[in-house]
Parts: structure tokens; sequence; C-alpha cells
């Protein structure tokens, strides 16, 4: 494709989970690439570190057109209503579940959390292990089906340290009492449960062909992981940079092809008929709440209090801990 483009270049492949660390990584150093793939909810940070080019009018003269590109996706890449990227790839979060253990998805979080409960019963482990992200969503569901918010309708404070928060916490904390601590163990079929995106799911079903996992929505929590692709603040030549972003992005399909994963196409489609009800449209789901730090919150505060609160910490105290750590982080540049 570089080559096509009509450019020299060093390309580097890492490992998807590494993705955002090396980048980061390497900005700090003032080794970044020129362009480069991340996932979207850590562009705020680098833009609110001045380390990403804002692309807002180059996009509004280029080829790429924001009325072909899906709302959600497209706003998971704008920060304080600057564009620091463009949407690659897109999946959502799903709940998964093992069919071999258990007969019909559960559809709110009271009925996973008695399911667990039969399953410890059982012997066999509620959900494989989780990244601490992914056990921030399962809270998220939970706080949100107790009536709880993530955040106060201005934005303006972080509202999970409530009554509502702390049931949500104890519902994760009996969920994720039996946790395998293998992170296939749902396809080897010692778990019954995980958190999934269609990519995700897809490479599951080739590991495991004999497992039959299928998807649902994830207790009406939308959310999107969106890849995209941005550019270096410090690179030395904006323009050419962009024309090989433009470039780059006219390609997704067969960069796609190169991970073996789905084709990029801006409606997500069933990988079964099983999976069918799963699919969420690109309209409907959302990115991360729109704060700059908000990866910080769901990577690290959060987990430690499920974590802290799993081992007979008070509720409150470990959701009150997690707010106050998170805040410094979260206030330090408000999404728009």
């Amino acid at each position: 494709m570089i080559r096509n483009f009509d450019s020299s270049a060093y390309i580097s492949f890492v490992p998807a989970k590494e993705m955002n660390i090396r980048i980061k990584s390497a900005m700090e150093k003032g080794e970044g690439p020129d362009v480069f793939m991340m996932f979207a909810e850590s562009l705020p940070d680098l833009a609110e570190e001045k380390k990403l080019l804002d692309i807002t009018d180059r996009l509004r003269l280029g080829k790429i057109k924001s009325d072909e590109q899906r709302d959600a996706a497209r706003r998971a890449c704008i920060y304080q209503t600057r564009n620091w990227g463009v949407p690659l790839f897109t999946d959502v979060y799903m709940l998964a579940t093992n069919r071999t253990l258990v007969a019909k998805a559960p559809s709110t979080v009271a009925e996973l959390k008695a399911a667990a409960i039969e399953l410890e019963e059982k012997q066999l482990s509620s959900f494989e292990k989780l990244s601490p992200e992914k056990k921030s969503l399962l809270f998220e569901a939970a706080l949100s089906e107790h009536g709880g918010k993530m955040l106060n309708a201005m934005k303006t404070d972080l509202e999970f340290n409530s009554e509502a928060g702390q049931a949500a916490l104890g519902d994760c904390v009996r969920i994720l009492k039996s946790e395998d601590k293998q992170q296939d163990a749902m396809g080897e079929g010692k778990a019954a449960f995980s958190v999934m995106t269609m990519v995700e799911r897809k490479s599951a079903a080739e590991k495991y062909p004999d497992a039959e996992i299928a998807l649902s929505p994830l207790f009406g929590l939308n959310r999107l992981q969106t890849v995209a692709l941005a550019i270096n603040g410090d690179t030395k030549n904006q323009a050419r940079s962009y024309e090989l972003l433009e470039f780059l992005e006219t390609k997704a399909n067969d960069i796609a092809a190169l991970y073996k994963c789905y084709t990029a196409n801006k409606d997500l489609t069933p990988i079964d008929t099983a999976d069918k009800d799963a699919v969420t449209n690109l309209t409907e789901a959302r990115p991360a709440p729109d704060l700059c730090g908000y990866e910080s919150l769901e990577s690290v505060y959060l987990p430690t209090a499920i974590d802290k609160a799993s081992k007979g910490v008070n509720y409150a105290d470990c959701l009150a801990e997690a707010a106050e750590q998170a805040a410094g982080n979260i206030w330090k540049g408000k999404r728009e």
C-alpha cells in the first residue's frame, strides 16, 4: 500500500493490546511515528498533551467526507470540537455466552448474577478472566440497571459513588466471585461468560471451533471500540502525513484483511444467526463518556474498587476512593 502511495516508510506492527501504551511511550520520547493507529479513547489525552495534529480543517477540504462516516464513530475521534483522527475500524462490546454451560443468555444484570450463583454451585466459573476495562464496562452496565449514572447531567461530577453505585459494585463482586484465572477459559468450556467485540468473537471462534459462543447486547450498554488513524503533532511534513492518512482511510477494508478480522464496513454484520440480535447499529452506539482521562478511570480506578470490594472493603469507601483518584485525570480536560 505504501509503495502504491509512492512513498517509502518504516512500518511497525504491534499487538493490539499494546498499541496504545507503545504509542504513548514513543510520543513521550519524541519517537512517535508520523501516522499511526490507536484506540480512539486515548486521543483526548494525547490531544491535551499537544502530541497530535489537529486535522479539522484538513478534513473539511480533503477526500474524507464526514457524511460518509457514522456519526458515533466520527464523534469518538473528536475532542473539544476538534478532529484528532478518523475512524478506521469500529466495533461494539457485547456479552458472550457459552451455550454449552448456559442454555439462554441473561438479558439483565440480575439474571446474570443468578446464573453466576448457579454456576458456582456447580463448581464452574462465571466469567473468564476479564481485562480491567471490561470489568469497568460490566460495572457501568450494572450501574445503569440500578438507575445510576457515571456522570451528572452537566458532566461536571462523577456520580457512581451513590446507592446505585454501591448496588452495582455488589453485583460485580458477586458475579465475578467465581471468575476464572485464564483469559481463554470460556472457549475451553471452563467459564460461561465474557465481554467481547465482534472481532474478538471471531478470533475465539477460530481458536475454539467446538465452543458454542453467542453474543447478546451488554444490557443496554452500547459502547463503541474504535480504532482511529491519527497524525503526530511533531511530524516534519504535515501535508504529506495527511495525504498518507487519507490514503490509508480509503484502504480500510484491505487493512482489516491483514488482521483476518472482518471487512471495515460501516454497518456491523453478525457472524452467525445466533449473534443477530447483538448487532448494534453504529448510529445507536456511543464512544466512551466525553471526558479526557476516562481511560484511566476504566483501566485503573474502577477495577481497583471492584478488587478491594471483593476483599471486604466497604463499598462506599471503594467508590469514593476511585472517584477521588480519578478526578485529577478526568477534569484536566473535559471533552465536548
